[in-house]
C-alpha cells in the first residue's frame, strides 16, 4: 500500500476511535503512527489483521465493561504508552521483516498476544473464581498482574483466535494455527512477566499493594518486589514482541505465495 494512502486511512481510523473514546488523544496520534507502518509494510491482509485486533477489543471493553474498576488503571480509552506496547513491536519488525511474507507472520502473531491480554483481562474480571497467581498458584486480588482465571483464559483463546483468523485467507490453516498458539503463548508469558518481574510496591500510609510508584493517596510506595522500572505497559511489550519474533522466525520454514 502506498505510503500516503496507508496514513490517510490509518489517520482516518485513529480519529474515529478519538470520537469514540477509545482513544486518548496521544493514543489516537500514537495509532496513526503504528497504522501507517503497518500498512505500508503489509498492506491490505495486514490491515485486516489490524482491525480484527483494534475493533472487536475496543468493542469488547465498552459493550462489556469490567464489574469493578481498577483504581489505578487507566480506563478504556487508550494512551500513547498503550498503544505503543501492543502494537510499536509487530509495527517495528514489519519494517525490518525481509518478505511480506515474514512481516504479516510477526504482526499476526505479535497482535493474537495482545488481543489475547486484552481479553484475558476484560473476561477475567467477571471471573466467578479469584484469580492465581500464575507462578505461585495462590489466589490474588482481582486486578493483580499475573492473575490468572479460566473465565480469563477462554477470553485469551477467543481474542487470540479472532485475530488469527483474520490471517486465514494469507496464511492458511497452518499458519493461522500457529498464530493462535504463539498468541496464547505470549498471553502466558504477560502474566508470569508480571507475576515474575514487573514491579510491586507498598504504600505505607495505606498498607495497600500497589503497582504504582505514588499510591492513588499522594503518597510514595516502597518497592516489595520485581522491577521498580518494569511497568505494566512495558510488560505487555515484552510479551507482544516475544510473540511477533516468534512469527517472524517461523515464517523462516513456511512457504510464502
Amino acid at each position: 500500500m502506498a505510503l500516503l494512502q496507508a496514513a490517510l486511512l490509518s489517520s482516518g481510523v485513529a480519529a474515529l476511535a478519538w470520537r469514540a473514546g477509545t482513544l486518548r488523544p496521544s493514543g489516537a496520534f500514537t495509532a496513526a503512527i503504528v497504522g501507517t507502518t503497518v500498512l505500508a509494510a503489509t498492506g491490505w491482509p495486514g490491515a485486516l489483521v489490524l482491525m480484527a485486533f483494534f475493533a472487536p477489543s475496543s468493542a469488547l471493553s465498552r459493550l462489556w465493561p469490567a464489574p469493578g474498576r481498577n483504581p489505578e488503571g487507566k480506563g478504556d480509552r487508550r494512551d500513547a504508552w498503550q498503544v505503543l506496547a501492543n502494537g510499536g513491536p509487530p509495527a517495528l519488525l514489519t519494517l525490518l521483516a525481509p518478505a511480506p511474507g515474514a512481516a504479516l507472520w510477526a504482526l499476526t502473531a505479535g497482535l493474537a498476544a495482545a488481543a489475547a491480554d486484552t481479553w484475558a483481562t476484560t473476561a477475567g474480571a467477571h471471573s466467578p473464581t479469584p484469580p492465581r497467581d500464575l507462578l505461585s498458584r495462590q489466589r490474588v486480588p482481582a486486578g493483580t498482574s499475573g492473575g490468572v482465571t479460566p473465565l480469563g483464559t477462554a477470553g485469551a483463546a477467543a481474542g487470540a483466535a479472532l485475530v488469527a483468523c483474520a490471517a486465514l485467507p494469507m496464511l492458511g490453516w497452518p499458519g493461522a494455527c500457529a498464530a493462535f498458539g504463539l498468541g496464547l503463548a505470549g498471553m502466558l508469558l504477560d502474566s508470569a512477566l508480571g507475576a515474575g518481574l514487573q514491579g510491586k510496591f507498598r504504600c505505607d500510609h495505606c498498607g495497600e499493594a500497589s503497582e504504582l510508584r505514588m499510591h492513588r493517596c499522594g503518597r510514595p510506595t516502597t518497592l516489595t518486589g520485581g522491577f521498580s522500572w518494569l511497568t505494566n505497559d512495558g510488560v505487555n511489550a515484552l510479551a507482544t514482541a516475544a510473540a511477533a519474533l516468534a512469527g517472524w522466525a517461523a515464517s523462516g520454514w513456511c512457504c510464502w505465495p
